[in-house]
């Protein structure tokens, strides 16, 4: 028996010598041999383990990719398999529209021709509208000079860039639009975005984090709303244009974040707000956020172009100093006739979001046509001939459009009584009355204002509702028609105008 347990134990060291002699042509062989040895003697249960782990590796990379039990595997004929495709059915790739959304869809206008101050709808009638719907204020996309310079600007660069700015995305015009801006509000630096929207709702992510706190009027727009929801800061609201209720609010905010580390706050408002379309007092905000240690953001999407002497916004109307406001934001659709949108300040605010804003980084910029039409409106702007012949008849027709509307009891104006963007809703007594008469649970305020749009339809005029998605709002939505007064219409038009929409409210609430 010894002798035979003395062959065997001659035979497997024969055999590994052989193995050993076969590895070491297998360049770093030794290294493994040698690990494997020392291994062995040191701890051979390890060794065991790693040979187990090494076997069940190698069993699971040689193994079929599927596996199954061919015992529970169900052979299907031709003909089941023809009879279960034939009762197969798809789930929508999208829902099927509600009855709201539906009759929503139904009522946008469909433009015939580009929209201008004078439209035709595609819908088989030859009649022209005048159109009270554009925020083109200026007429820009009618302007000769401005038209020529995009068709040149694409017969250089191209219609769009097709990458982001920090991917070959950025070009020279574009540098040279950032600098236009910055020279206009008389910032250190400014940064252009391909989205408006996107600007408003990447810019306050980028700065504002968790434990932040921000505070907001509760009327700013959907897109500062989503921007503070991103930021996840602490928000905390005041009641429209309320300096009490503002200070009342910071004051509590501060007692509620004296423990930890100083949070960096931050109150956010607009130059001219897209809802009820009024001005905040920003000289009672600027002083109250120097007095309680808050920076101020001031969207101007609206509010540039139209106020102040030169277009420069509400802080040129009100004399204040541009370096009161840390971050400027906005869109270039409205006044400036282009697209996209921009934020201006300080200059390291600035460079912060070349790399950390989401819209920035990921989005690719805006046509080299558009950088173009700002720089070509910005230079309007700054020129006194052009400024007497386009912001003095617009401020003219304003007026005389909110004169006229203003007067008729069927109606409340929101807006500012010098603005182009006027906002209209039903008399709010009126309102009040038919929600205490249940007249509203049938007819519901948004049928009525769109009964007021196709009545301006059928005069010659074309109007919009204020139109928003209640499931994106954090608050009540004020139903209302959005009027904007271009320069593409004359005095006479307006004037027309505003008595029709007048008529056209009196007679909807009439019968009610």
């Amino acid at each position: 028996m010894e002798r035979l347990q003395q062959d065997v134990s001659l035979l497997i060291e024969s055999g590994l010598q052989n193995v050993k002699s076969k590895l070491s042509i297998v360049p770093g062989s030794s290294i493994v041999l040698r690990y494997i040895s020392s291994s062995y003697q040191n701890d051979p249960i390890r060794s065991v383990f790693e040979l187990f782990l090494l076997l069940f590796a190698i069993r699971y990379f040689l193994a079929s990719k599927y596996s199954y039990s061919k015992k529970n595997y169900v052979q299907l004929t031709e003909a089941e398999i023809d009879e279960l495709v034939d009762e197969w059915e798809p789930e929508p790739l999208v829902k099927p529209l509600a009855g709201s959304e539906r009759w929503e869809l139904e009522t946008i206008p469909v433009f015939e021709k580009c929209n201008g101050p004078v439209v035709k709808l595609a819908n088989g009638s030859d009649k022209e509208l005048l159109n009270f719907s554009t925020p083109d204020v200026y007429n820009v996309s009618h302007d000769e000079a401005i038209r020529e310079g995009a068709i040149e600007q694409i017969r250089a660069y191209g219609v769009g860039s097709c990458g982001p700015a920090g991917f070959y995305g950025n070009q020279d015009t574009h540098g040279k639009c950032e600098q236009k801006i910055a020279e206009f509000l008389g910032t250190e630096g400014c940064i252009l975005y391909a989205q408006g929207f996107a600007t408003i709702s990447s810019v306050i992510p980028c700065f504002m984090k968790r434990g932040d706190v921000i505070i907001a009027d509760n009327k700013v727009n959907v897109a500062i709303q989503k921007g503070m929801l991103l930021s996840r800061a602490s928000l905390y609201w005041y009641e429209h244009n309320d300096m009490e209720d503002l200070e009342q609010v910071m004051i509590m905010a501060n007692k509620s974040h004296r423990r930890g580390p100083l949070p960096r706050r931050f109150i956010i408002t607009e130059g001219l707000y897209e809802n009820p379309g009024d001005s905040p007092d920003l000289e009672t905000i600027i002083k109250l956020k120097n007095k309680y240690k808050y920076r101020l953001v001031l969207d101007e999407s609206w509010s540039l172009g139209v106020l102040g002497k030169t277009g420069r916004g509400l802080p040129e109307e009100l004399s204040l100093p541009r370096s009161e406001v840390e971050i400027t934001m906005g869109c270039l659709t409205n006044a400036f006739g282009a697209a996209g949108g921009f934020c201006a300040g300080r200059k390291p605010m600035v460079e912060h979001q070349r790399i950390t804003s989401l819209a920035y980084t990921f989005s690719a910029t805006m046509p080299t046509y558009l950088a173009r039409t700002t720089i070509t409106s910005i230079a309007n702007f700054s020129d006194e001939a052009y400024r007497k012949a386009n912001f003095d008849p617009l401020a003219q027709k304003a007026r005389a459009f909110n004169e006229i509307v203003s007067k008729s009891k069927a109606i409340t104006v929101t807006s500012r009584p010098d603005s182009p963007f006027v906002l209209l809703r039903i008399n709010l007594d009126i309102l009040d009355r038919l929600e205490e008469s249940g007249v509203l649970k049938t007819v519901s305020e948004e049928r009525l204002l769109q009964n007021i749009v196709e009545k301006m339809r059928d005069s010659g005029f074309l109007v919009a509702r204020q139109k928003k998605l209640a499931q994106h709002e954090m608050f009540p939505i004020d139903h209302s028609i959005k009027v904007s007064i271009n320069n593409g219409l004359t005095l006479a038009q307006v004037t027309e105008g505003a008595k029709a929409l007048s008529l056209a409210f009196e007679d909807e609430v009439k019968g009610l």
